[in-house]
This record gives C-alpha cells, sequence and structure tokens, in this order.
C-alpha cells in the first residue's frame, strides 16, 4: 500500500511538500507510522518515535504533521485511496446485475486479502472509527467510496430506487469493513464463512432493489 503523500492525504498536511526530497520525507513518516502501528498499537505510537526512527528531528515532523492525528487521518486517506482503486477494478464494465453480484465477491476478497496482508490497517481503522476528531473524515471517505460504486452501477436500477440504492450502499461499505475485521478474530474457517453469509446479504439487496425476484 505504498502512495506517495502528494497523492494521498495532502489536504491534511500542515504543508505540502513540492521537491522530491520532501516527499520522500514525509512518505517515510508515513511508512515509519505505518510501521509502529502495527508493531505497538496506535496508542503507543509517539511523534518523537516516528521522527527519530524516519531519521530526522521532530520538528520536521511537525513541519508537516500538527499532531498524531493527522498522521493517522493522512494514512486513512491513504488507504482509503487503496480501497477506491480495488472498487474502481472490480467495477469495470459492469453491464448486468449478475456481473455486479460477480464483482462485489471479488471486492470482499481483495479487500479481505489486503487486510490480512496487512494487519496494521485493522488497528488504523479502529482507531478512525474509535477517535470522535476523525469520525467525520471517515464519514467523507465512506461518502467518497460509496459515490464511486454508485456511479460505476446505478444505471441498473430503476431510477425511482436510486436514492434508496445509494443508502444501501453506504451501509454496506461499512458494514463490509465491520464484518472483514471480525472475521479476524476468528479460526480462519468460520471468518471466511462469515464473510461469505455477508455477500449473499448484498446479493439479496441488490435483487430487492433491482426489483429481481
Amino acid at each position: 500500500m505504498e502512495e506517495s503523500a502528494t497523492t494521498a492525504g495532502s489536504s491534511l498536511l500542515r504543508r505540502l511538500p513540492k521537491q522530491e526530497r520532501a516527499r520522500e520525507r514525509v512518505d517515510e513518516i508515513l511508512n515509519v507510522a505505518m510501521r509502529l502501528i502495527g508493531e505497538k498499537g496506535i496508542d503507543a505510537v509517539t511523534m518523537k518515535e516516528v521522527a527519530q526512527l524516519s531519521g530526522g528531528p521532530i520538528a520536521s515532523v511537525y513541519q508537516y504533521f500538527p499532531n498524531k492525528s493527522a498522521i493517522i487521518a493522512t494514512l486513512y486517506e491513504r488507504y482509503n485511496r487503496s480501497v477506491g482503486t480495488l472498487i474502481t477494478e472490480a467495477l469495470a464494465d459492469i453491464t448486468s446485475v449478475a456481473r455486479l453480484h460477480r464483482a462485489v465477491d471479488q471486492m470482499l476478497s481483495r479487500y479481505a486479502k489486503m487486510m490480512r496482508q496487512n494487519p496494521p490497517l485493522l488497528d488504523l481503522v479502529n482507531a478512525v472509527h474509535a477517535d470522535k476528531k476523525l469520525q467525520n473524515l471517515d464519514i467523507e471517505e465512506t461518502d467518497r467510496l460509496v459515490g464511486e460504486f454508485f456511479e460505476a452501477t446505478a444505471h441498473l436500477f430503476p431510477e425511482e430506487g436510486r436514492i434508496q440504492y445509494r443508502r444501501t450502499l453506504f451501509l454496506l461499505v461499512q458494514l463490509a469493513s465491520s464484518t472483514v475485521r471480525m472475521c479476524f478474530a476468528m479460526e480462519r474457517e468460520e471468518g471466511d464463512a462469515l464473510i461469505q453469509e455477508f455477500a449473499n446479504v448484498v446479493h439479496l439487496q441488490i435483487d430487492r432493489i433491482a426489483g429481481l425476484p
């Protein structure tokens, strides 16, 4: 999940890095912070430690990030860009509800794989959901992802049902994240069964709004 700070989270930076060296510095800060989250949890991570392990003085961290919440928020935006790419790739050329069903299965499978391969992401997402200061960011990012999903698939649904469809998508995107995170607290087989059951629920909702039997 490597992505330049110039394309992910730049709206949260205190100062936008314009030179290559500055962009590399910001990316190194983010990468170190993500590694520390995985090693010790978000609560134990400090700005001082991030500065030390990213190879610079603490002032160079504050130069770009006003506090730890800003680092977390920037990492969360970067995570959502990865999820957005996953959605875009899965929803390319959706011409029928049947293809949408297959795309949903693909997205859930790839999302679960992404989270399984990057355990610190679980801590990151949990921290954002638990931080009242970041809840608005979570809503904004979810709405952005839902917008991408909706634009790619709304043509499959009757016009009178599209408002309901968008609202349902918002709930399903939120629940998908919670379901996948929950499955990692279970045995692998049980977790996979839970994800499949969630996929079945999504399929039923899609068919209902599309007016299919």
